[in-house]
């Protein structure tokens, strides 16, 4: 699929929206250090990452469009970086990795999903510190996809799943996912958020229907990355996906423009949290992913 970035429409609402969230970014520097992880301590540091990017993007959606995309309803009504929620993926590529003790290769996951509230009491509202309503997770890892699988997460193993990054220097930095038939990230960013260096804990539950949802956390420490605010100019950050798709759907369109995106410094790490529900209803297909609607 080739995507192009969508023509841009700036309007006041998102001005003072990019005004507000560049002052939260400065006078939270001092805050990331005062969050402690959100993951509760039954939860198992089942997946080690290890020398990984990550890039961020989210895209304003109204609620009502965005509640459709889960099995049971999650509250939308925080919201972060402006008045509307938030549609993001977020892009993760590393070199290597543990899954419940077993060696891997390059790992390349892809999480989908609506912030929808902080992982912890007094943390700053940050990308950093949100936990997500998760709509779907896509890897190019069998024993990913099988851990996340067996957690009771929406996973699909997805071999052509794609992330690839510009050469270390070279400005702007440039990252991209691709999954063909499905979706494209873009994110063009080289300012340095002023929060820099910060930690990551965020979270990604699958909302249940009845009973405790299962979910996945993110950590990383030192984190430093470049943030875009495409309405502001000197960057660029969308969204893309073929029409008539699922994710076209929530998008309102073939592509869109993100309202705020981060690409991270390559990462030491990143740990991955797993926290099964205590009921898992058994899923359609088995561990490599099933014929879904993309």
């Amino acid at each position: 699929m080739t995507a192009t970035p969508p023509a841009g429409r700036v309007d006041g609402r998102a001005i003072g929206a990019v005004m507000l969230a560049t002052l939260a970014f400065a006078a939270a520097a001092d805050a990331h250090d005062s969050a402690h992880s959100a993951m509760p301590q039954s939860a198992s540091s089942a997946v080690k990452l290890r020398e990984c990017w990550m890039t961020v993007a989210y895209v304003p959606r109204p609620a009502s469009v965005l509640e459709g995309a889960f099995p049971a309803l999650p509250d939308l009504t925080e919201t972060f970086y402006g008045p509307d929620p938030l549609f993001g993926v977020w892009a993760v590529s590393c070199a290597r990795g543990q899954v419940a003790g077993r060696r891997v290769g390059r790992v390349v996951l892809s999480l989908v999903g609506v912030p929808m509230a902080l992982t912890a009491p007094g943390a700053p509202p940050l990308a950093n510190f949100l936990a997500h309503a998760l709509i779907r997770a896509d890897t190019n890892s069998r024993a990913l996809a099988a851990g996340l699988r067996r957690t009771g997460l929406p996973a699909r193993l997805r071999r052509a799943l794609r992330y690839r990054h510009s050469r270390r220097g070279v400005v702007p930095f440039k990252a991209a996912l691709e999954l063909p038939g499905a979706y494209h990230l873009e994110v063009n960013a080289s300012a340095l958020d002023p929060t820099n260096p910060h930690e990551h804990s965020n979270r990604f539950t699958y909302p249940a229907q009845s009973g405790r949802a299962p979910q996945l956390g993110l950590e990383a420490a030192a984190a430093v990355d470049r943030f875009c605010f495409p309405v502001a100019g000197n960057c660029s950050a969308f969204l893309a996906a073929p029409p008539e798709s699922a994710l076209a759907n929530l998008l309102g369109d073939t592509s869109a423009e993100a309202r705020v995106a981060f690409d991270h410094v390559k990462l030491p790490r990143i740990d991955l949290s797993l926290r099964p529900s205590p009921r898992r209803s058994p899923m359609t297909g088995d561990a490599a992913g099933s014929r879904d609607r993309r």
